[in-house]
């Protein structure tokens, strides 16, 4: 008789059991871990109108924690509900965060999950409950110790460390504005994305730079240590240059400055994640910088 599973709401006491079921999925479909408990226990403290009781849920087996499963309306609008699944129990978790996501659901909204292209069982799972592929993103990486990184700046262009705290309201523009031509942008209200910033991961103001242009700022890189949970892997989270000032090489000039820098600091390996679909060209963009293409991940969404 196979074991029944609960569902329920998680508590902080979770974080560490979750963090392990998310690194064994993580570990079984790319060989190594993903996350470390100061992620998710960020993920689970975000600011209204997030809500734990409602937006999480963890599945348990005799009592131990074996799945994972959350939806996230980031519009906050029902525009779009994104579903993330993880560990044992998916059929049961991913009917819980359908049933909740239809009903938060605007009436021309649309439901989302992604699953890594990898993931045959999982895949199989959206296939038969009505997704269908639309989408794909990339992880990229490049070998820092052997790479060439050297920034090119334009005439005229530049880039500053930004100083925490103060530059914190500029780096929040910048981004938004960066990445608001891009497929699927959603606003983030900046205490949200403070949030985001200063406790996902490890925060440090001195791996964010700042582009500037004949004088005004133009695009923005925010890098990270430990990406994914990876001692040795630099990760760059956010990297946009506004649209007024694209086709000058700054973009390229800021991911090198960036890895640069994490190189300098002893890591050897660079990160970053990608729309594969991207239209201003970032994909090629960072090929050229020596990036290649390591993990793919599929969007999938659930049809009317």
């Amino acid at each position: 008789m196979a074991e029944s599973v609960v569902l329920r709401p998680p508590t902080l006491d979770d974080v560490g059991p979750v963090a392990e079921v998310l690194n064994a999925e993580a570990r079984r479909l790319r060989g190594r871990d993903d996350v470390d408990e100061r992620a998710v226990r960020g993920w689970w403290t975000q600011p209204p109108p997030f809500d734990r009781e409602r937006d999480v849920v963890v599945a348990l087996r005799e009592g131990r924690v074996v799945g994972y499963g959350d939806v996230a309306d980031q519009a906050n609008d029902g525009s779009v509900l994104w579903l993330d699944v993880r560990g044992d129990a998916m059929d049961e978790v991913l009917a819980e965060l359908e049933h909740r996501a239809r009903e938060r659901r605007a009436p021309s909204g649309v439901v989302r999950a992604v699953a890594d292209e990898r993931d045959a069982g999982y895949k199989a799972l959206l296939e038969r409950r009505g997704y269908r592929p639309i989408r794909a993103s990339y992880r990229m990486t490049i070998d820092l110790e052997s790479a060439t990184l050297a920034p090119g700046w334009p005439e005229g262009a530049g880039a500053r460390t930004a100083t925490g705290g103060v530059d914190e309201p500029l780096l929040h523009d910048l981004a938004q504005r960066s990445f608001a031509d891009h497929w699927g942008f959603t606003s983030t209200p900046y205490e949200e994305w403070l949030h985001w910033l200063r406790e996902i991961d490890e925060y440090d103001p001195t791996l964010c730079f700042l582009a500037e242009h004949d004088g005004v700022p133009a695009g923005v890189v925010i890098g990270r240590v430990r990406g994914h949970g990876d001692d040795a892997q630099g990760w760059v989270s956010v990297l946009g240059v506004l649209p007024e000032h694209r086709g000058l090489g700054l973009g390229t000039a800021l991911l090198v400055t960036a890895l640069a820098e994490h190189r300098r600091r002893g890591l050897t390996r660079g990160g970053l994640g990608v729309d594969a679909e991207n239209t201003t060209g970032a994909v090629r963009l960072y090929e050229r910088a020596g990036m290649t293409v390591a993990e793919r991940q599929d969007i999938w969404e659930l049809g009317s």
